[in-house]
């Protein structure tokens, strides 16, 4: 019996890897279409594809990021209620977290619902696609002062650990006592990770940061907008 478990296990597990390398496989074509058929540098391919997907997966993505903005502000106005129960249970951790799970849960404020992990996932599953197709390729196209994005560039990590800086700090929803060390911190593991891979992974991480960094201009841009209406 045990046997035709192992089997099974592995078979799902032989399937997974297939879809995976499909999936790869795709990007790695999608990539050198650009390149082939359209005519674009390599360099342009890696931005051209990365806008793609990106705009693919922006409707989940709009919807978790006002999704954010929504608990920030649900949030601001349970302020009273939170000062509260940190006085009423100043000595009791636990009670102080009991109290406001239960404050959050009956104001319908979720920090973690379907779209949020979808959209979690769906960031995941293309941004490590795209590492790893990325390294699948032999690249030889040059961009801007990059003479060759197969080889790392201190200066575009520097750059795109900027953006990430930028985006973390922009994104709807971050409170504004939030501690500036918790938006470097994933800056400086940006930097720290691309000045070991090619440059080609650089321009992947600053276009899809990039897009990420707007993207939360627009809603916070919306969302402030709009502010009176709701206040009416």
């Amino acid at each position: 019996m045990s046997w035709w478990l192992l089997l099974i296990h592995n078979i799902k597990r032989k399937t997974k890897m297939e879809i995976w390398n499909l999936f790869t496989d795709f990007i790695v074509q999608s990539i050198t279409f650009f390149t082939q058929e359209v005519g674009v540098s390599q360099a342009a391919a890696i931005i051209l594809f990365t806008v793609i997907g990106r705009l693919v997966l922006m409707p989940i993505n709009l919807v978790a990021m006002a999704n954010m903005v929504r608990n920030k502000k649900a949030i601001a106005a349970l302020k009273p209620e939170l000062d509260s129960i940190k006085n009423k249970y100043k000595d009791q951790p636990s009670q102080i977290a009991q109290s406001t799970m239960a404050l959050y849960k009956k104001h319908n404020i979720k920090f973690i619902d379907k779209k949020s992990v979808i959209n979690m996932a769906s960031q995941g599953v293309f941004g490590l696609g795209t590492f790893q197709a990325l390294q699948q390729i032999v690249f030889t196209s040059k961009f801007a002062w990059i003479a060759n994005i197969a080889k790392p560039d201190i200066a575009l990590s520097l750059l795109v650990g900027a953006i990430t800086y930028l985006s973390m700090m922009m994104m709807p929803g971050s409170a504004e006592q939030t501690s500036t060390l918790l938006f470097l911190i994933p800056a400086i593991i940006c930097v720290v990770t691309l000045v070991n891979f090619p440059s080609a992974i650089g321009l992947y991480w600053a276009t899809s940061s990039s897009t990420s960094l707007l993207q939360s201009l627009l809603v916070n841009k919306y969302f402030k907008n709009h502010q009176p209406q709701h206040a009416l």
